[in-house]
Formats: C-alpha cells, sequence, structure tokens
C-alpha cells in the first residue's frame, strides 16, 4: 500500500481498517461495515449518515444541518451537464438536495419509484430519504435553497423527476447571472465498497465514518457537561481580554466582545444559542483553547518535547524565583494536601447543618428542597476535595514523597483563615465562594487577576512549573495532569456555590440552618458522636495504606474507603438530625508532633486498631435498643470486616475479624 503524503497544516486519522482488504489482526468483525450495526445515531462501530454523505457520484453531501442537505462538492465522476462543478458551490449562494427519486422496496417497478420533496425537511430527514434508495439509477435535484419554493408552487421538474430520471436526461438551469436555478442530475447509487470489499477510499475520508460518533468527541462534546469532559471541556469561561467573566463555551455567536452566560435563565432556550452537533462537526477548530479558565485569543506555544506550554500569564505565576524544583514543587504540594483536607472536613460540616434530610422525600415543601439542592451542591464539592486529596497524594508518591494525611490549621488567601467547623451562614458561604473563586475572580480587577496565592492560583504555579521543564520532574505528562484536574475542577467549585447561593435566597438562617450542638445531650449520641471520630480514624488509617501501596493493591483499599466514607457520611446525618454536629477529632498518628513518617503505619497498624475501636462503640450503641441504630451499626461493621479481610489478603496474613454488635453473624445475639 503506498504512502499517502502528509496533509499540509493539520494531522489527520488513516482509517488503516477502512482501506484494508482484509481481516486486520486484533480488530473485531464488527469493525467493518458489513458486519456492523446500521447505526444512525451517536455510538457502536459508526455512523451510517457519513456513509451517505457520497450516496450520489461526484456530489458530497452534509446531512448534519438544520437548515437542509447542502451540497458541499460537486466533482469527478460522471461528467455533469452544462460545467456544473465545484465552482457552483459557495458559501455565499449554497446548493441543497430539493428532491430524489429511485426505487425504495424491491417490488418496485420502475415506472413506480418514489419522488420526494424535500422543501422544508432538514438535513437528517433528507437524509432518511436518501437512506431508503435502493442501488439502481437514481436522480438528484439540487436548488439554491430548500425552502424556495412553497407547496402550492412545486417546480414542475419535481413532480416530473421520475419521468426524467428513467428518460436519463440530465438537466441545468440557469439565471441571467450564470447561477444555477436548478440541477436534475441522474447516475447509479454510488456504492459503498469497492471492488475488493472495502470502504471506497476514493469516497470517502480516513475518519470520516466516525466523526460524529461520541468518539472521537463531537456529539459528546456537546452534550456532556463538564463533570464529565472535566479536563477537557468548560461549560462556561471568561473572555478572553478578561472583561466578560462568564460566557458560555459553546456559543453559536464568536464575535467580541462575547455576550455574558444567562444560562441560569434561559432553560430551554440556550441551545438554541449553542453550536449544534453539525456545527461541531464541521467548525469544531472555532473553539479557542482555554487556560487559567479564560479563553485564548491564539493557540498555546509548544514547549521542550512538544509539551504545551500555558502563555505569559501562567509563566508569570512562576515569580521572580525562577524555575520551580522538584523539591519545591513536592513542599507546596504537601501544603495544598492539608488544604484539601481542611477544605473537605469544613464542607462536609457545612453540609450536615443545612435542615434537611440525606434522601429527599416526594411529600418534601418547598423549604425543605431549597435546602437540600443547596446541600448536595456543598457535598459534592466536599467529595471532589476528598478526590483531590487523593489526586494530590499520588503526584507526591510519582515525587518519592510519602502520604500526607495532615490536616490544615489555617488556610491562606486574602487573608489567613483559621480552620473550624461552623454551620453555613451567609458569611461562611460567602467565605467558601471567595477560597474557591478562580483566579480572575478574586480581585478587584478582573482584567489583571493573577493572584499566586489563591488556592487554584498555586497549582496554576506547579503546572507552570511541570510543563515548563518536564525534564526535572518524574512521570511529568501524568504529573501536570493531575495538578490541571484539580484546577479545572476548583473553577466548578465556585460555580457551585454560587448555585447554593441561589438556592438558598430569599431564606433567613433561621429557616435553611439546623441548631447544631457541639455536646451531646444523652448516651446515645455521645457514643454517636464517638463512633463518627472512629470512623474518620478509620477512614484516614485506610487512605494511607491505599496511598502508601500506590494502588499496588488493585483498588481493593479505595473501594474499601469508600465504603467507610458512605457509612461515615450516614452516620454524621442520623448525629445532625439529633442537633449535634460531627467533631471531625484527629487521630492520635495524625496530631502535631506525631511521626507520622513511623514505618509501622505502613503495616496497617492504626486501622485495625481503630477498626477494633470502632467496634467497641457500635457493640454499645447496638446495647441501647434503638432499632434503627442497631441496624445501621450492623451494615457498617460488615464494611469494616471486609476492610480488615482487604488488608490481611495484601499482608498475606489471615483475617482478623473484630467484635461485631449483637445480632451480627458472629456477634453476641
Amino acid at each position: 500500500m503506498p504512502e499517502l503524503p502528509p496533509p499540509a497544516g493539520k494531522f489527520f486519522p488513516r482509517n488503516l481498517t477502512a482501506r484494508a482488504d482484509y481481516q486486520v489482526r486484533g480488530n473485531p468483525s464488527g469493525s467493518r461495515p458489513e458486519s456492523g450495526v446500521d447505526n444512525c445515531f451517536p455510538g457502536l462501530e459508526f455512523d451510517q449518515r457519513n456513509l451517505d454523505t457520497a450516496f450520489f457520484p461526484g456530489l458530497r453531501v452534509d446531512f448534519h444541518r438544520s437548515d437542509g442537505a447542502r451540497v458541499l462538492s460537486i466533482v469527478g465522476r460522471p461528467p455533469f451537464p452544462d460545467k456544473l462543478g465545484n465552482g457552483d458551490v459557495s458559501d455565499s449562494r449554497p446548493l441543497y438536495i430539493r428532491a430524489l427519486c429511485g426505487r425504495t422496496t424491491v417490488d418496485q417497478g420502475e415506472e413506480q419509484a418514489v419522488v420526494v420533496d424535500c422543501a422544508g425537511m432538514d438535513g437528517l430527514d433528507v437524509w432518511r430519504r436518501v437512506h431508503d434508495l435502493l442501488p439502481g439509477r437514481i436522480a438528484v435535484m439540487i436548488t439554491p435553497l430548500p425552502d424556495r419554493y412553497s407547496a402550492a408552487s412545486v417546480p414542475d421538474e419535481v413532480n416530473r423527476l421520475n419521468e426524467i430520471r428513467m428518460a436519463g436526461e440530465p438537466e441545468v438551469r440557469r439565471g441571467d447571472n450564470g447561477d444555477v436555478d436548478h440541477a436534475v442530475l441522474i447516475a447509479d447509487r454510488a456504492p459503498y465498497l469497492d471492488d475488493a470489499g472495502v470502504i471506497e477510499p476514493a469516497a470517502y475520508l480516513p475518519g470520516e465514518l466516525t466523526r460524529s460518533l461520541c468518539a472521537p468527541w463531537q456529539y459528546d462534546f456537546r452534550d456532556c457537561g463538564c463533570f464529565y469532559w472535566a479536563a477537557s471541556k468548560p461549560d462556561v469561561t471568561s473572555s478572553a481580554d478578561g472583561s466578560v467573566r462568564e460566557v458560555n463555551f459553546l456559543r453559536r455567536d464568536r464575535g467580541a466582545p462575547p455576550a455574558p452566560d444567562r444560562s441560569s435563565d434561559l432553560g430551554g432556550q440556550r441551545t438554541a444559542l449553542e453550536l449544534t452537533y453539525g456545527d461541531l462537526v464541521r467548525d469544531w477548530n472555532v473553539l479557542p483553547v482555554v487556560l487559567d479558565d479564560r479563553e485564548q485569543p491564539e493557540p498555546a506555544a509548544v514547549g521542550p518535547g512538544g509539551a504545551a506550554r500555558p502563555g505569559a500569564r501562567w509563566s508569570a505565576l512562576r515569580g521572580s524565583g525562577g524555575t520551580m524544583t522538584p523539591e519545591q514543587v513536592a513542599d507546596r504540594l504537601t501544603e495544598l494536601a492539608g488544604v484539601e483536607h481542611a477544605l473537605c472536613v469544613e464542607y462536609l460540616y457545612a453540609h450536615y447543618s443545612l435542615n434537611a434530610p440525606s434522601v429527599l422525600p416526594d411529600s418534601a415543601d418547598e423549604l425543605t428542597r431549597r435546602a437540600h439542592a443547596a446541600g448536595q451542591e456543598v457535598f459534592s464539592v466536599a467529595v471532589d476535595e476528598m478526590r483531590h486529596l487523593r489526586w494530590v497524594n499520588e503526584a507526591l508518591a510519582m515525587l518519592g514523597r510519602r502520604p500526607v494525611l495532615a490536616r490544615a490549621e489555617k488556610i491562606k488567601r486574602a487573608t489567613e483563615h483559621t480552620v473550624t467547623l461552623e454551620r453555613l451562614t451567609r458569611d461562611r458561604l460567602q467565605w467558601f465562594v471567595d477560597v474557591e473563586a478562580p483566579s480572575q475572580n478574586s480581585g478587584a480587577d478582573p482584567v489583571d487577576p493573577d493572584d499566586p496565592d489563591s488556592v487554584d492560583g498555586m497549582y496554576v504555579e506547579l503546572h507552570a512549573a511541570v510543563v515548563q521543564h518536564p525534564e526535572l520532574f518524574p512521570e511529568a505528562d501524568r504529573l501536570a495532569h493531575l495538578i490541571k484536574l484539580i484546577i479545572d475542577e476548583g473553577g466548578d467549585h465556585w460555580l457551585r456555590f454560587r448555585a447554593v447561593q441561589g438556592h438558598l435566597e430569599g431564606l433567613t438562617e433561621q429557616q435553611y440552618l439546623r441548631p447544631l450542638a457541639t455536646t451531646a445531650p444523652d448516651q446515645q449520641t455521645l457514643r454517636l458522636l464517638d463512633l463518627s471520630d472512629r470512623s474518620y480514624d478509620v477512614l484516614l488509617g485506610v487512605l494511607r495504606q491505599s496511598f502508601e501501596r500506590r494502588d499496588t493493591a488493585g483498588g481493593a483499599l479505595m473501594e474499601q474507603s469508600r465504603a467507610e466514607m458512605r457509612n461515615m457520611h450516614e452516620l454524621n446525618h442520623r448525629l445532625a438530625a439529633r442537633g449535634v454536629g460531627p467533631r471531625f477529632t484527629l487521630p492520635a498518628w495524625l496530631l502535631p508532633g506525631s511521626p507520622t513518617g513511623d514505618p509501622q503505619a505502613a503495616d496497617g497498624r492504626f486501622v485495625r486498631e481503630a477498626a477494633a475501636a470502632a467496634a467497641r462503640v457500635r457493640e454499645t450503641i447496638a446495647a441501647l435498643g434503638d432499632a434503627s441504630l442497631r441496624e445501621m451499626a450492623i451494615r457498617h461493621q460488615r464494611d469494616t470486616d471486609a476492610l480488615l479481610a482487604a488488608l490481611a489478603r495484601l499482608d498475606g496474613g489471615a483475617p482478623q475479624r473484630t467484635p461485631a454488635p449483637s445480632g451480627l453473624p458472629g456477634g453476641g445475639g
């Protein structure tokens, strides 16, 4: 197979499977069109609509349009009448399919071939008619506009299209200025495959059959929000000059300055203002690169080794100190691990302070629904912070550091903030908005926003250090990717806390907050507080184990840590419903001055001690007589036993069971 010359300016995929005349080793049978699902929507092997772009020899047709099936080019065979060619196709006077004629069922005779008037149809409606055409002679009428003729004035050629097809007399009619008024073209329907049985390489470009699927990306890119495309697609960004802080990234109007994003009050009108599926397939390259939550007017420069290099705004964040060394980056990440842990705990406490149940009943009133919606936003940010703690520890492991589970006592923003557990008052919520604000929203001047002392600004500084000098860092690509994930999610946190303000707008603190006491009013609540602390202790211990092993446990410990998180969350909701907030007491091995680098920490000793303490508290709770608490204690103990069994397997020892609450098999009931 001769090597194809590379295209100028861009790289395009070469669909070798489509060009192969044999079964390519390693490719499933479904990857070949004759064996693949006849799929007309995103997903699976290929998009049938793209096969029909070349259904008529010499024409290329775009069906991914709302205004009709547009003719993109007129080239090649057969020779068209009246010198009809590519010069007749222009953006100023585009041509569309106006009518079709051909046999659509095997029992039809030539005289019965169906004529379809495509006036008023969108591109996909036209494609459905094209897809029905059987092999054999077909006729196509093209005109400048798909809706030029009303139903009352259908051109005579549409009514006579089958007669023209059978007579084999194509025609082109032009206006006085030489532009095409209409053209009727006749030929045999183009086959999909060549004589060797593979997709015709002269008719289809490499990669063309999959361009509108969920992969490579165009369709999903429009439908899926930034939670799915976290590192690739922002939903809302700011303009290139910083003058408009919130703009819709997928807006159709690409003029300057862009209009502010009003998605919260547009409802269903939002999609009408965004690029369509067809727009993304054709014009995806109009979307700009976004760095530091700001659209960039020019592509990013390329640094050593081909890595994308941020612009001057990011490089300026390095300050006058020059390039950061791996040791300096590791020191900063150690500090940020404590910040992520502290923010997670503060957000969780704020979540529990909202007067809403963990699961919203159908009978909930408007006040409860608003408080619950606000609480879910806060909780989702807390979960993200825990994930950031994991990513920071992965980055630290790449730099040769031990895991960091410490919790910051102070957080530096514009002022120094002391970490405390407080309810979600108005002032507290505003501080959450401020601490999570992207750098461009943290200063008084929106045009010159860089703030390396902000939380996200500190990560931006680290990212710039890695991508500018990847030769200094082990696993530089992976390290930069992890840091970028944290930066992207951090900007989304600001938007979520803004949404919380919207949910609570007009409500008083007395309406949406619970009164959370710091002491237990009875023995049962005191035991629940103790169990909350023991669960927190177990969770931190298993996280340390997971971070120490760098996923050599096959994800088993991380899955167990998620179970412990869910159990602690359920328990803390029980406490909040009783009017008491969780204490989040740090275990002794994480207190200042404790030997957290103790080698014995890696053998699971802290986890087993905390699990045994938790089991003793659960036994006490089960003995107090509350049936629902007893059932919860039994469920949670099963998860803890599964955790200990996983640790034992990893250490090569026998599983160790802790005393179970009464009623649990193997327990005392």
